[in-house]
């Protein structure tokens, strides 16, 4: 070790105990300049003792950090090499008292046992946290011949936190670890390079870091908080934790040249996220990819946010997983120009109770709510077309097929309807999964259905009934409008016309239970007598016999009103009941759809081929 210079002291010996002790001097390590060793001594506690003399070194020692972690790192102390750290660890000053034991023995290297331990203060070093710099007032330096520990309080480019360095020493000492607590806020994300739309994260909170120091390899972590004091908000999903609502946010990876996130997970308020990130060489943002975002009863998917390069939007990518449209709550998120639309490969999107979308693909804008084109199976049977919309806050749906009666069929609604072309629009109504409804179904065939047969059974149709049960009945045109409860579709307008029958009907289906109460007007030999359609509703013939239709749908109950047959159509109102009324949903009685420029556009119907 160097030798002390410009040493002033004095010498005792007594009782056997050597002393040399300094009342000034300094000695000068490899690096870092001159340390001042006034106060320290130099002890023998029984010059008798042979073999092997015990011997003590007493240091109090004032220099710059540099010089203190030199001197400590002189063989055969060497605890900086050990700790796999540099002397040139940080600027400022050190103030350490320590000892040193070892026995003397001529010609022998002594070994020693240390420990040292004071404050570093005024302390900046760009190489604790890598490419950050860090300011601390103070911080708590021990060394020993086990391990080196530092502890205190600073800011790291202006990001406050609280940590603790403990690095394990010597041959086959365990990975060392760095663990504290840190500011958490917007401008900490900033700092560290993670930029967020504006206002998705406000306040300020606090998460624990653990960092373990690995030799050979980079450094692993792991960093969680509570997320109290702060608030989060995804305003595309209208989803909000406030500042005063605890979460719980847990990231870990390792940290190389290139960051490497394996786990993220992000929970509260009723949102649960995990995934994983991927950084580019450049530590940009390469993909983030969640195996599960539920937001919640309404959302459960895995998505992948994909990196375009500095300053651009990132991609969404859906990658299955389920959406129920009943419950979704969309928000308007701020306009983010340039964002690409959203990539869909949806497992299920669910539209009401019985309705359902499988295996969904399709793109979509995400500024306003879902908005694009898909190609899906209805309930996983026949395939559709169609668009989502943002509607209210939700998401309105457009569906198109050239299958109407594997359509129908598919929903549970109709059974016995074959081929045509169908038109579906469904508009979200509230906010407990109610629908307003317009179907538009061209050149369609309908056979073996018992309302209808028990009808023209009960109006003496025969030539139809035999029809009905042969190649079926064909009708050109079918409408209906309609508002979709969770177990209820109330039917306020339908017509179906075709050149041997002309319907129309009204009221109430329940879905649950399959009962049917219904009302209306049929008009046989439709070609010829749908010219009263002109003094009445679509569907109705100048002659008609008004029926009802009640029991259920697999063994109906038909009723008809023979005299209503002599009725003139203009007047045929006085012998039915008024159409239902809809059912108010969230205080909304009247039908989105009643007025047109609120009615999405609605698709065009493909023929099917040869008709």
């Amino acid at each position: 070790m160097p030798p002390v210079t410009e040493g002033r002291g004095h010498f005792s010996l007594l009782d056997n105990r050597m002393v040399v002790a300094l009342d000034a001097g300094k000695l000068i390590p490899p690096a870092g300049g001159a340390i001042s060793v006034t106060g320290s001594s130099f002890i023998i506690p029984d010059i008798r003792a042979r073999p092997n003399t015990p011997a003590i070194v007493r240091l109090e020692t004032r220099s710059s950090i540099e010089a203190a972690l030199s001197f400590l790192n002189i063989p055969p102390l060497s605890a900086m090499d050990k700790a796999k750290l540099p002397v040139a660890l940080a600027e400022g000053r050190a103030s350490l008292s320590a000892t040193l034991a070892m026995t003397l023995e001529r010609g022998t290297p002594p070994k020693v046992i240390y420990h040292a331990e004071g404050d570093l203060t005024q302390v900046r070093s760009s190489v604790l946290v890598k490419n950050r710099l860090l300011r601390a007032d103070r911080l708590r330096f021990e060394v020993d011949n086990d391990r080196l520990l530092l502890r205190g309080s600073g800011v790291v480019d202006d990001v406050d936190f609280d940590m603790r360095l403990r690095q394990p020493l010597g041959r086959g000492a365990s990975p060392g670890d760095l663990s504290g607590q840190i500011a958490l806020s917007t401008e900490t994300l900033e700092t560290f390079g993670v930029k967020l739309p504006s206002g998705a994260v406000s306040g300020v909170g606090t998460a624990d870091f653990d960092l373990t120091l690995r030799r050979g390899a980079p450094p692993a972590f792991a960093l969680t908080s509570d997320l109290q004091g702060i608030r989060v908000s995804v305003p595309q999903v209208n989803w909000t934790k406030p500042a005063s609502q605890r979460g719980q946010l847990e990231v870990s990876g390792s940290l190389g040249d290139v960051p490497v996130i394996d786990a993220i997970e992000v929970s509260g308020a009723g949102l649960q996220a995990r995934g994983s990130v991927t950084l580019d060489a450049n530590l940009a943002l390469e993909r983030v990819r969640f195996d599960r975002v539920s937001v919640g009863n309404w959302l459960d998917v895995p998505v992948d946010l994909i990196g375009r390069g500095a300053g651009r939007p990132v991609q969404v990518v859906l990658r299955g997983g389920t959406l129920d449209l009943r419950r979704a709550d969309f928000g308007r998120g701020p306009p983010t120009p340039g964002a690409p639309p959203m990539e869909v490969a949806l497992g299920r999107l669910q539209i009401t109770d019985t309705i359902a979308l499988t295996d969904l693909e399709g793109r979509f804008g995400t500024e306003a709510g879902l908005d694009g084109s898909f190609r899906a199976r209805l309930n996983g049977a026949v395939a559709v077309e169609g668009r989502v919309v943002p509607q209210d806050g939700r998401s309105a749906v457009r569906l198109i097929s050239a299958d109407a009666g594997a359509v129908l069929r598919a929903a549970g609604l109709l059974r016995q309807v074959v081929g045509g072309s169908l038109s579906l629009i469904l508009l979200p109504v509230g906010s407990g999964g109610a629908f307003d409804g317009r179907l538009t179904v061209e050149d369609v065939t309908v056979r073996d259905a018992p309302a209808i047969a028990a009808l023209l059974n009960a109006v003496s149709v025969v030539g139809l009934i035999n029809e009905l049960n042969g190649d079926g009945i064909y009708f050109d045109d079918v409408e209906a409008s309609f508002r979709l409860t969770p177990n209820q579709l109330t039917l306020t307008q339908a017509s179906a016309v075709g050149a041997s029958m002309g319907l129309s009907m009204d009221g109430i289906y329940t879905l649950d239970t399959r009962r049917l109460n219904l009302q209306g007007v049929i008009s046989p030999v439709y070609l010829l007598n749908g010219i009263g359609s002109l003094l009445t509703r679509r569907g109705e013939g100048l002659f008609g016999f008004n029926y009802t239709l009640t029991g259920t749908a697999d063994k109906p109950q038909v009723g008809v009103n023979p005299l209503s047959a002599l009725t003139p159509a203009m007047f045929r109102e006085i012998f039915r009941a008024p159409p239902p009324e809809l059912p108010a949903v969230d205080g909304v009685t009247e039908s989105v759809l009643s007025t047109p420029e609120r009615a999405p556009q609605r698709p065009v119907a493909r023929r099917p081929e040869g008709r």
